[in-house]
């Protein structure tokens, strides 16, 4: 096996972080890209390290690209729980919030997005590490229907269905935006124009056409609701 001292001296790794440097790097390389076709021999060469000092920190791509997306899903979750705050007495337009803040994430961090919902990540069943992240970031949704629904009286098993479509409409339009399509349906750029419009955007669809506009701006003081 090819050691570190053995390596020509411009491909010594002298950063003292590999593992880290290699899921950096990774991210660099996906958002460049567009896609995930990378391999770990390449992504050795760009960090300048040899192949086998990869296998010393990830098992294989999947490995690699499962650490890739904790980082991503920890950024979605601090994004979504910020977005949410001091909106608990409004959980129909925190909701609106959280899906503007759903959306950004995903074209602000494309690599990270990319692997977060990955087919070699979803189907090999997940690392514990990631469906925890992922958990993490999904909740303050499920809490915030779980508060629009008790708000207007609804039945307490329509949280998870209610819940997904959520989701559902959240991720599709981050997917569609990253693609560049959904500029083209709507005939303008939205999503990219401001965090009020993509918020205005999100809230036309989620909510009922005939949903109150929010009368009150948050405060620091107005209390929230807790134990959710």
């Amino acid at each position: 096996m090819t050691t570190q001292a053995r390596l020509p001296a411009k491909t010594r790794y002298h950063h003292g972080d590999l593992r880290g440097a290699l899921v950096d790097q990774a991210i660099a390389t996906i958002s460049e890209h567009g896609d995930l076709s990378f391999s770990l021999r390449d992504l050795a060469s760009r960090v300048g390290v040899s192949h086998a000092a990869v296998y010393r920190h990830f098992s294989d791509k999947t490995a690699l690209l499962n650490a890739v997306a904790v980082r991503g899903f920890a950024l979605l979750a601090e994004s979504i729980r910020t977005a949410g705050e001091g909106w608990d007495h409004d959980p129909a337009h925190q909701l609106a919030r959280q899906g503007a803040a759903y959306v950004a994430t995903a074209m602000h961090y494309p690599g990270h997005f990319a692997a977060m919902f990955a087919p070699q990540v979803s189907q090999s069943g997940q690392a514990v590490e990631v469906r925890t992240a992922a958990e993490a970031a999904y909740q303050p949704l499920v809490h915030s229907v779980m508060r629009r629904l008790k708000a207007s009286d609804a039945d307490d098993p329509s949280v998870q269905a209610e819940a997904l479509r959520c989701w559902a409409l959240m991720h599709g339009l981050a997917c569609l935006q990253l693609s560049g399509n959904l500029s083209a349906c709507l005939g303008r750029d939205v999503a990219s124009a401001s965090a009020a419009a993509l918020q205005d955007l999100i809230a036309s669809l989620l909510l009922p056409a005939n949903h109150p506009g929010p009368t009150v701006a948050p405060t620091k003081g107005r209390p929230r609701a807790k134990g959710l």
